[in-house]
């Protein structure tokens, strides 16, 4: 664990620029605590990046001084601005007592993320207590009823694509499966996570729903320009199947979102009963 804390230890000389025990992930922590008042930085995976010769993608957890004023998705932009020369950052941020509320109400997922192996920078004295949710107090059966009602209402979106690709309205099937997609991630993760994320931005439902399961990122893999390509059409879907006229998608490409949506729709069932399986079990790390 990484502190700096009153006694000045391990990064104290890294925040003042003097590099003491360099890491590769040092700049970006650098680059974080210099743009906004970071507290707690947790890494919580590093994937491969595509191309290969980008680099590893940082997976971080940044918390910050709850006094901060602006919308936290404006810090997430900021550190994916900051850091593009260094890394491939994604970042979520929310405000420490945020954070700090979840874990006392014992809230499994943060509970899992804020772990003392994923601590890379500490700038408070006092920790994070994580408070580990108890099986009983987690109420398995309504996390159940909440996922089948948001996933019926991704099942009826992707009814709806299907019914549009009849009829040959390939840019509200296009929408359609967007939505199907949004629905079915959120479905998964708002039980699982504790609340619901008030987005339609598909990349950081994937962001979120990969801290659960890699397996989500081998439906969209973005990992050549024809999968980069194919995952953009349905992320413009969202505004341009509605709204722009010269929106174009062929026969080809929708059947290719159906058929990936439709894995997406079922994989996040499977996932979801896998990870409630395991909390029946006693397994609370779900992540």
């Amino acid at each position: 664990m990484k502190n700096m804390t009153n006694n000045q230890e391990t990064r104290l000389d890294f925040i003042f620029g003097t590099f003491r025990a360099f890491e590769p992930i040092d700049p970006i922590i650098y680059s974080i605590c210099e743009s906004m008042h970071a507290e707690m930085i947790f890494l919580l995976g590093t994937y491969s990046a595509f191309p290969q010769s980008l680099g590893p993608e940082y997976d971080l957890l940044v918390l910050i001084n709850s006094t901060c004023k602006k919308p936290m998705h404006e810090f997430e932009s900021l550190i994916a601005n900051r850091c593009h020369d260094l890394a491939m950052v994604t970042a979520s941020v929310h405000k420490t007592d945020v954070i700090k509320q979840l874990l006392i109400q014992g809230n499994i997922f943060f509970s899992a993320l804020c772990k003392a192996e994923n601590l890379v920078f500490n700038g408070i004295d006092n920790p994070l207590s994580n408070t580990i949710a108890n099986v009983p107090a987690l109420g398995v059966e309504e996390l159940e009823k909440e996922f089948n009602c948001q996933y019926s209402r991704a099942k009826s979106f992707l009814s709806g694509a299907l019914s549009y690709r009849i009829t040959g309205d390939n840019q509200l099937a296009a929408f359609m499966l967007h939505q199907t997609v949004e629905q079915a991630l959120n479905a998964f993760l708002t039980p699982l996570i504790g609340y619901r994320l008030q987005t339609h931005n598909l990349n950081k439902l994937f962001l979120y729903a990969r801290r659960l399961s890699r397996d989500f990122y081998t439906v969209f893999p973005r990992n050549t320009d024809a999968e980069i390509q194919l995952y953009q059409t349905l992320h413009k879907a969202y505004i341009y199947g509605r709204y722009k006229n010269n929106f174009q998608i062929g026969k080809e490409v929708l059947q290719m979102l159906v058929e990936r949506t439709t894995t997406l729709l079922e994989m996040t069932r499977t996932i979801f009963f896998e990870k409630i399986e395991a909390i029946r079990e006693g397994n609370n790390y779900i992540v």
